[in-house]
């Protein structure tokens, strides 16, 4: 029994829909959609709870040249990387359009695999197919879809959930129910070439107790189990692809969807970043998915051991440099204290997230991972009694400026916390328009500075008196 959460991939030429059918399924308009072909260029991956099972759907980038037509090439790439990375793949057409060679040449590829492919034709409005040459690609009888419609959106599910089934998955209530709550699965994230392996390898390397290794979700992951300091790890790595060949940002593309898979599976992120790089938009960008995640979060400066080769020279020797934090002939700890200030410039939750400086290389101060990701999930999962709450919601709320709306003024009647694995907080108010967005936040500030939840995110919902969401 396969208890990973396994990994359902969109793919199809430009503009059959692939993108809407990826937004019905999400719940909303994540994923861009136009008329024109080849609009999405990001790489989209989200967790879908089914009826059964919970899986991770991919929304594959669309793929043309400059004048629109599709790239035969680069869409073989595709399919070829879907089918070896994606447990389940949906083949997607054009209901309204001939078939193509393209259509064809997919075909053949998916019947020479051994992924499981689920064939569907969209834009069919009225669920009547009436291309049937579509049979001549030996796949079956096809779906009928119109996913701007969401019709037949749940046969889909369904027959998702039968591959899924028949694929050897676990459902997602006993998987739950199997996991060891104990183990703390940490999961290794960041940029390519920040160390992400070097770290995983240098503490498998150095910790004796090594209880064993697994395949991963995506073909190519090993899963590792540790035992430090009495305390349970499941080391997730996610190292950039290693397969053959030359398939440009397919394999980025992929590379991201790791990273996203690995992140769902997860309690905690260790988020690496390169300490002469510094903080970069992809790094910003990974941690914005952890936090939308849920996860608990570790930001781990890497390489520090040449900020310290750095701190002991007096002349410059290497062109790369980092302006803001300027390390040449520095004492160390100045240096880590300057960082730490561009660090809360650049971040803007920081205050909540522990930082540590290590090198994996030589796997100087690579043990403290272990300590802060035992400290970071105890806080995750840190529940706070809802009468504690309530007897400190006046002392909140007279704190503050009263929050309102024209003449109304807003009000804190209940709160209470519904969730952890993140902590969820919900306050009752007497009108949800009478708070700005802005009063979220201080209300988070205020749980944080009485009740820690250090490492982890935090959610917060208004709910008026009715009962309706903000």
């Amino acid at each position: 029994m396969n208890k990973n959460l396994p990994i359902v991939a969109i793919i199809g030429r430009p503009n059959v829909g692939k993108s809407t059918l990826f937004n019905t399924f999400v719940g909303e308009r994540r994923a861009i959609v136009s008329s024109i072909a080849g609009t999405t260029r990001d790489s989209l991956a989200e967790r879908v709870h089914g009826d059964l099972y919970d899986f991770l759907i991919v929304d594959t980038a669309g793929l043309t040249d400059d004048g629109g037509d599709s790239l035969e090439a680069e869409i073989q790439q595709q399919a070829e990387l879907a089918l070896s990375q994606a447990d389940i793949v949906v083949f997607m057409l054009d209901g309204r359009a001939e078939l193509t060679k393209d259509d064809h040449d997919l075909a053949k590829r998916m019947r020479e695999s051994k992924t499981p492919v689920i064939f569907c034709m969209n834009k069919l409005d009225d669920g009547v197919i009436r291309n049937w040459d579509a049979l001549q690609l030996g796949l079956g009888e096809p779906i009928p879809l119109s996913a701007l419609n969401y019709a037949g959106r749940e046969t889909l599910t369904d027959a998702i959930e039968k591959e899924l089934g028949d694929a050897g998955f676990q459902p997602e209530a006993a998987r739950i129910e199997e996991e060891d709550p104990d183990t703390i699965k940490v999961a290794f994230i960041g940029r390519p070439n920040v160390g992400k392996s070097s770290l995983f390898n240098s503490l498998i390397g150095t910790q004796r107790s090594v209880v064993s290794e697994r395949a991963g979700t995506t073909r190519d992951t090993i899963d590792t189990d540790l035992q430090v300091d009495g305390n349970k790890f499941l080391l997730l790595d996610t190292a950039g692809l290693r397969r053959p060949g030359k398939v440009g940002k397919q394999m980025e593309f992929w590379s991201s969807v790791r990273t996203r898979h690995a992140i769902e599976r997860s309690d905690v992120c260790a988020v690496l970043i390169d300490a002469i790089d510094g903080i970069t938009h992809q790094d910003l960008s990974i941690l914005g998915e952890a936090v939308d995640a849920g996860k608990g979060i570790i930001l781990c400066v890497n390489k520090f051991d040449l900020a310290r080769d750095r701190a002991k020279q007096d002349d410059e020797t290497d062109d790369r440099d980092l302006s803001e934090v300027p390390m040449w002939g520095e004492d160390i700890d100045k240096i880590r204290d300057k960082y730490l200030k561009y660090l809360t410039k650049k971040v803007k939750f920081l205050p909540w997230v522990p930082v540590l400086f290590f090198s994996a290389k030589t796997g100087r101060g690579t043990k403290d991972l272990f300590k802060s990701a035992t400290e970071v999930k105890a806080e995750r999962q840190k529940r706070i009694p809802t009468a504690d709450l309530n007897r400190i919601l006046p002392e909140i709320f007279f704190s503050h400026v009263k929050p309102s709306v024209g003449t109304k003024v807003g009000k804190l009647k209940y709160c209470s916390q519904v969730t952890s694995s993140p902590p969820k907080f919900i306050f009752h108010v007497n009108n949800t328009e009478a708070f700005h967005f802005s009063y979220e936040r201080y209300l988070e500030n205020q749980l944080r500075e009485r009740y820690g939840f250090f490492g982890t995110p935090i959610r917060i919902e208004l709910r008026d008196s009715m009962g309706d969401r903000k």
